[in-house]
């Protein structure tokens, strides 16, 4: 195979106040077309700085080393005039957040047709038929109604295939997908990972595929690639970095991914019961239907359809399902931000729908929420001593018991109190998140809700965060519900599991009955769609 992306001896450092930060060191990559390479690491170990030297956009104080050559034509060396052509047509870059990367205000036709334009020289008809073909080529059937969209009418698995037929219309040699699955769910990723294996195999093209999800990345690779501290640790086909690793940090790194036939943590076996001592019901949902009034005469949208649920103080129950299927409707419902159409939500023994003003305001502090976005979900002015202490001072509560309450908290969510006085931007995501476990403890509440708290997470820092919320758990203080699309994770640890399809509660049951013996076929179908670290199930 021919050889399109080849990285020599890269080092990038970056000068600073003090002494310059090295980015990466001695980087050796190659990357052949008609194959995927899959570049793992966590955070800040320079996966992002490779990709940025690959179409040449370090920034501009970078000081660099070594080559990095598209077919043989050294892109650190280029001129604007070369770069604007070897960005898009040589290196196209699949982002992580595709509706934040595609413009709000065009349609999908109108941003197609200005790739192929500046790239193919395709107009008029010539473009329309082949901005149809480019979305059939990424399994977009409804291709007439795509093409009028704007990115906010697309789905999340909708607009990452746009992003990728926006790559392809450039005609590039290389794909670079940089967290293209995350916060997909299984099938969503299944079916993107999929797509990207055909453009490798059908097309010819080569993809560099950059992520922490390690058991997605060995699913659909040849080889991984793995960057830790700005330095290649590890190399080898899948199988070898699968089989055999020779890094510590490479097997660090598997141990820590929540593999779906391999739970990462042991709980005590069976679920928690009311009998067993500590477990009255936290939280009930009889009957509950949610309808999202649509367009006269569309008759809306049924988000949740005769929902049934209960939670147990001192159990986690994981709530499942793909993407629309309802799991954040219920989770909104339950902390009082969606009212339920019809049916009855009980939190602490209280109607949600029959409280009003301060018994309302009361009882939330009975439920709370941790968000998916950790540092989106702080506010960037206020330092971490306010977040946590928001409901405290809301209760009036004074300065000394509100800073001793959160130093408290902080401390048991593995965080000291020289925390209280830093920014969100002065903390990483895993600080953030465990910040953010720390404000829904602050009032002791009956009910924590999670949703999604890993999904932005490094594999090693998830492990650690589900590690806290086990711990949390296993003190039979409150109940905890957790909204998931990773199954694997879900597996984990929760004592019970609810699978939602459609706004209804297909299949409910101990985790280890839904996940080893399934009895609804979409149970089945998400299962077989999970990630799985012992083979390559991904084909083009």
């Amino acid at each position: 195979m021919n050889v399109l992306l080849d990285v020599r001896g890269l080092t990038v450092s970056i000068p600073t106040t003090g002494a310059a930060v090295e980015a990466l060191r001695g980087v050796d990559l190659t990357v052949r077309a008609g194959e995927v390479v899959g570049l793992v690491g966590e955070s800040g170990g320079g996966k992002s700085m490779l990709a940025r030297a690959t179409i040449g956009m370090l920034p501009a104080r970078a000081q660099t080393g070594g080559d990095v050559l598209f077919r043989d034509q050294d892109v650190l060396g280029m001129s604007e005039a070369q770069l604007l052509e070897h960005r898009g047509h040589g290196v196209a870059l699949c982002f992580q957040n595709p509706r934040a990367a595609l413009e709000p205000l065009r349609t999908v036709q109108k941003q197609l047709a200005d790739r192929l334009r500046l790239h193919q020289g395709s107009t008029g008809q010539e473009a329309t038929a082949e901005s149809v073909r480019l979305l059939e080529a990424v399994g977009i059937t409804d291709t007439r109604r795509v093409l009028g969209s704007y990115p906010h009418e697309l789905s999340g698995g909708m607009a990452q295939r746009v992003m990728i037929a926006l790559c392809l219309a450039c005609d590039p040699g290389l794909l670079l997908a940089d967290e293209p699955t995350t916060g997909l769910d299984v099938t969503l990723t299944r079916d993107a990972l999929a797509l990207l294996r055909s453009l490798a195999v059908e097309q010819g093209r080569g993809v560099l595929l950059i992520s922490h999800d390690i058991a997605a990345a060995v699913e659909v690779c040849d080889r991984i690639v793995v960057l830790r501290a700005g330095e290649v640790v590890e190399e080898g086909t899948t199988a070898q970095v699968l089989e055999s690793p020779r890094s510590e940090y490479t097997r660090t790194l598997l141990a820590a991914v929540p593999d779906i036939d391999r739970p990462l943590t042991r709980r005590a076996a069976g679920p928690v019961r009311p009998e067993d001592g500590p477990g009255g019901v936290v939280a009930e949902v009889r009957d509950a239907h949610v309808r999202y009034r649509g367009r006269i005469g569309s008759g809306g949208h049924h988000a949740l359809r005769g929902v049934d649920l209960t939670v147990h103080r001192g159990e986690t129950v994981g709530i499942v399902g793909e993407s629309g299927s309802g799991k954040t409707t219920l989770a909104r419902m339950l902390v009082g931000l969606v009212k339920p159409s019809s049916g009855r939500v009980e939190v602490a023994g209280h109607d949600l729908a029959a409280l009003r003003g301060s018994r309302r305001r009361a009882l939330r502090r009975s439920v709370q929420m941790v968000f998916q976005d950790p540092l989106g979900a702080l506010d960037p002015r206020r330092t971490v001593l306010d977040a946590v202490t928001e409901t405290l001072l809301a209760q009036g509560v004074d300065r000394p018991r509100r800073e001793q309450r959160a130093t408290e908290v902080l401390r048991r969510t593995g965080l000291d109190e020289t925390f209280l006085t830093r920014l969100p931007h002065e903390l990483s995501g895993g600080q953030a998140q465990r910040v953010g476990i720390a404000r829904a403890l602050v009032c002791e509440p009956e009910l924590i809700v999670f949703d999604e708290p890993t999904s932005a997470l490094d594999v090693t820092v998830q492990a650690q965060i589900l590690d806290l919320i086990t711990e949390l758990g296993a003190d039979g203080e409150r109940g905890q519900l957790f909204v998931s699309h990773d199954l694997a994770t879900v597996r984990s640890f929760c004592d019970r599991v609810v699978v939602i399809y459609r706004g209804e509660v297909v299949e409910e049951g101990p985790t280890a009955e839904v996940f080893d013996s399934p009895q609804h076929p979409y149970t089945r179908r998400l299962l077989a769609a999970a990630p799985r670290l012992g083979g390559r199930a991904v084909t083009p």
